[in-house]
């Protein structure tokens, strides 16, 4: 604005000068512009601090729920480490037969890499101890002798088990059930089929071993329920289905959203003789007795996604899990040139070899080692 003086000395205003409102109006435009920019900048920086919250989240939820149920598994099963490993046959009413086996928890992976995690456990809340067969129990027996059916109750479910089991020899899922003169007594443990579906089929030949369960050397455990649950990874969500009591698979439960990739290994401990010390992990199942008794723990990474797509592509590589030095991982390399640490590549789910939409997301790797508690604490 410039002022002009009259010879009687009045101050006239003229206004601004045109270079005065270009310069005014540039210098607005340019603090406008890094106001934006901090604003924008502060807005991501918040989406990117809140997604990556959002991931801590689910990984760290997903991680307390599989945590807490491979360190119950096992509960009411393992009453000998010479039963683990062995193959159960079981069938409910006129269901397909169930491929089990004993042990606490089992590890497999489809074709496309994904794994399940199955737990077994028995669903007793109050006591029961195995029970020794005290006399010689034929493949097409409807009833078992023992030396006590304390805590046993009708409709049970029961497991046979033999000293020695093998591919012939093996485990039998049973319901306590019986009629007239054959009931359930202080050393009688019926298995007829009953009028409705039940775990008992109309001829026991067809589930149990031909040789049947010799006395003095098989058991039976009360299993009360069968409590077996699988977790794994659909639509980039932690699931986890139950068998019902009816034998089959119970609809997928999500557990945490945005998990994304999943990697589980089996702790052993590979010393001769046994020292109760986890030195190695894999994906191997056990195919013997010994090798599942050497089974003490179960490790575990999830990959879980921030839910904010970034504009800008944030990932360029599948995220890696290091699993340090301590203890031989099968399939690991060097985390990097010269590194001594090593890691194991977490496989991203991508649509093509030329999707690149994961690249615009954060991801981040939670781990832990859990102890099988009942394998620790069973007997040898």
């Amino acid at each position: 604005m410039t002022t002009q003086h009259t010879p009687q000395g009045v101050r006239l205003a003229r206004g601004f000068t045109l270079v005065e409102l270009l310069v005014g109006m540039a210098l607005a435009l340019i603090t406008t512009v890094i106001i934006a920019q901090v604003v924008v900048n502060s807005e991501g920086q918040r989406r990117t601090t809140s997604s990556g919250s959002d991931a801590q989240v689910n990984g760290s939820i997903g991680l307390y729920t599989l945590a807490r149920e491979v360190q119950g598994a096992g509960y009411g099963i393992i009453s000998h480490s010479a039963a683990l490993g062995c193959p159960i046959s079981a069938k409910y009413g006129s269901a397909n037969a169930l491929s089990l086996t004993l042990a606490p928890a089992t590890i497999t992976v489809n074709t496309s890499g994904v794994p399940t995690l199955r737990t077994f456990s028995s669903g007793r809340t109050s006591f029961a101890v195995p029970m020794v067969v005290k006399a010689n129990h034929a493949s097409t027996a409807n009833f078992f002798t023992v030396n006590s059916s304390t805590g046993t109750a009708n409709g049970d479910v029961m497991m046979a088990i033999p000293s020695t089991w093998s591919s012939t020899n093996w485990c039998t899922i049973f319901q306590v059930a019986g009629s007239g003169t054959n009931v359930l007594s202080s050393t009688n443990v019926p298995n007829e089929q009953p009028s409705g579906d039940s775990w008992n089929p109309a001829s026991a030949s067809t589930l149990m071993p031909t040789t049947g369960y010799p006395a003095d050397t098989s058991y039976l455990v009360n299993l009360g329920a069968i409590v077996m649950r699988e977790y794994t990874l659909s639509s980039e969500n932690l699931v986890m289905r139950e068998l019902q009591p009816t034998g089959a698979w119970g609809g997928d439960q999500m557990l945490a959203s945005g998990i994304v990739a999943m990697r589980m290994l089996y702790g052993k401990d590979t010393s001769t003789p046994k020292d109760g010390v986890v030195d190695q992990f894999d994906t191997t199942s056990p195919t013997t007795a010994d090798g599942w008794s050497r089974v003490l723990a179960v490790r575990v990474a999830l990959v879980a996604r921030s839910e904010t797509r970034e504009k800008e592509e944030v990932t360029q590589l599948d995220p890696v899990w290091d699993v340090g030095t301590a203890t031989t991982v099968s399939g690991t390399a060097a985390c990097s040139t010269g590194s001594s640490r090593k890691c194991l590549t977490l496989t991203l789910p991508k649509a093509s070899t030329t999707d690149t939409e994961w690249k615009h997301y954060r991801y981040k790797v939670y781990d832990t080692v859990v102890p099988l508690r009942n394998v620790l604490w069973s007997a040898v």
